[in-house]
C-alpha cells in the first residue's frame, strides 16, 4: 500500500505528519500481507467546508464529517481518496484525550479499513474497530 498525502493550503502549522501515515501503510501491509500491496490512496488533509462539499454531494448528507473515503477503482494508478477533516482531527482529539496524531491516525486508518471493504451503521462495527486497534496499538497510538 502507498499513501500519498496532501494538506489544503489553509494548513500550514499541521505537525508533520508524513511519517506517520508511512507507518500506518507498513502496519496495515503487514496486517493484511499481499492482498494490499496494490492499493494506492492520496489522502487530503481537508477544511470543513470542502468536507461538507464532498459529504452533501456524494453523500446527500449536508454536514461536516470527520472522514470520508472514496474508491476509484483499478483503472488508474491511485485506487482511491482519503479526505480528512483537519478541524475534526483537532476538535475531537480534545473531546477523546487524544493527541493529533492518535486522532488522525485513527481516521487514516478508519478511511483505509472503508476502502478495503469494512462497513458499519450508525453503531461501530466491532470487527473494524478491533482491527483499528489493532493496527494503532502496533504503531504506539493505542488507547491509553
Amino acid at each position: 500500500m502507498q499513501l500519498h498525502l496532501y494538506f489544503d493550503r489553509e494548513f500550514d502549522n499541521i505537525p508533520p505528519l508524513d511519517l506517520l501515515a508511512q507507518k500506518i501503510a507498513r502496519t496495515i501491509n503487514s496486517v493484511f500481507g499481499s492482498t494490499v500491496s496494490r492499493e494506492c490512496y492520496n489522502v487530503i488533509v481537508a477544511s470543513g467546508e470542502l468536507v461538507r462539499q464532498l459529504n452533501r454531494d456524494f453523500r446527500n448528507t449536508d454536514a461536516v464529517t470527520d472522514v470520508l473515503s472514496f474508491p476509484l477503482g483499478d483503472e488508474g494508478e491511485i485506487t482511491g481518496e482519503i479526505y480528512i477533516c483537519w478541524p475534526r482531527v483537532v476538535s475531537q482529539a480534545g473531546e477523546y484525550g487524544n493527541s493529533l496524531e492518535r486522532e488522525f491516525g485513527f481516521l487514516l486508518v478508519h478511511g483505509i479499513l472503508h476502502l478495503l471493504g469494512y462497513e458499519h451503521g450508525d453503531e461501530p462495527n466491532p470487527e473494524m474497530r478491533a482491527l483499528e486497534e489493532k493496527i494503532l496499538e502496533r504503531i504506539n497510538l493505542g488507547r491509553t
